[in-house]
């Protein structure tokens, strides 16, 4: 029992596993066996070794402030192609070392672009932006008065190439579980982030699971990523419906003289839907999915500057998504 409560307790340990996602968690108790590794990586995707999503966004009209105002709006067509990979590197004494590479490719397609002020203009030619990703994870699991307690610290680079850092970001958080039986789990925790995209420096922590019927129906909220309905089918195929939310960053340079010389541009997502996952084998997983994309945030921040300075906010309007995805299970 123990060890079911510390594997999903290492949930909230570290970051990184998708883009430079703030609230997406990584991470595998030193202790686990390989079969629970599995069942936890089917339920929790941020757990698998290797994951690779593609997904296409329909039409989505914006508007751009800068400085409070107005100087454009119009729609724009996106894709994204995600990856990470999940790197084990020691373990001893309840401690856990690992790393995550990522990387997170965007196409932005704008169009019908109106430019409200001669100077800066909205391009309205197509994007392309890369972005690469390494994490260092440190875990340790302790006791405190007797209550299982899991500390995480997590150190990420961020860069559009291999060259050159253009952000470094700090995680974070400690997690207890509170309850445990064969149907329900409930943990709790604080995450403290040191990152200059994120809205707010600390968050609290929430995961709930519960199997709300012998057939394989099963609820699971972990705040603040997301929650997922999901049922059995089969022994290999299962059917969900949920929310994810999502973190992204590119990377840009302009010769502008309105415009920093260099900058990023950040969104928080919400994406809402159905899917579907079907395991082939005993470890490639390949799932498709689909719903409606929320952009909650949209910011542009200059080098050095906050979440809060951003210089352009955009407000986009929601789009359709649908996307596909293979992942490999922890080996």
């Amino acid at each position: 029992m123990k060890i079911k409560i510390l594997t999903i307790c290492m949930l909230f340990c570290s970051l990184g596993t998708f883009a430079q996602n703030m609230f997406n968690m990584s991470g595998i108790h030193p202790d686990t066996e390989l079969r629970e590794d599995q069942t936890q990586a089917i339920r929790y995707p941020a757990l698998r070794q290797i994951s690779v999503t593609a997904a296409i966004f329909g039409n989505g009209k914006f508007t751009a402030n800068m400085n409070d105002k107005d100087i454009g709006s119009g729609e724009s067509q996106n894709a994204r192609i995600s990856s990470f990979f999940n790197i084990p590197i020691t373990k001893w004494d309840g401690n856990t070392i690992s790393a995550t590479v990522y990387h997170n490719q965007q196409f932005f397609n704008p169009k019908e672009v109106t430019n409200q002020l001669p100077d800066p203009q909205l391009d309205h030619h197509d994007i392309s932006k890369s972005t690469l990703g390494l994490s260092l994870n440190f875990s340790r699991t302790d006791a405190i008065f007797h209550t299982p307690v899991v500390y995480s610290a997590v150190f990420t680079g961020i860069s559009d190439n291999i060259k050159t850092v253009r952000r470094f970001n700090f995680n974070g958080s400690i997690a207890f579980p509170l309850k445990q039986t064969a149907d329900s789990y409930l943990s709790l925790g604080v995450l403290v982030q040191i990152d200059p995209s994120a809205p707010t420096p600390v968050l609290p922590l929430v995961n709930y699971f519960r199997k709300l019927n012998s057939s394989g129906l099963e609820l699971t909220v972990v705040f603040p990523e997301g929650l997922s309905l999901k049922q059995q089918l089969a022994k290999h195929a299962w059917v969900y419906i949920g929310s994810n939310a999502n973190t992204y960053a590119s990377f840009y340079q302009s010769n502008d003289p309105s415009l920093p010389s260099r900058y990023s541009y950040n969104t928080i997502e919400l994406k809402s839907g159905p899917g579907f996952e079907y395991l082939l084998g005993k470890h490639v997983v390949f799932g498709v999915s689909g719903g409606i994309n929320n952009i909650v945030s949209a910011r542009t921040i200059a080098k050095g500057s906050n979440y809060s300075d951003a210089f352009i906010r955009t407000t986009g309007k929601s789009a359709a998504y649908g996307e596909f995805r293979i992942s490999v299970l922890p080996f």
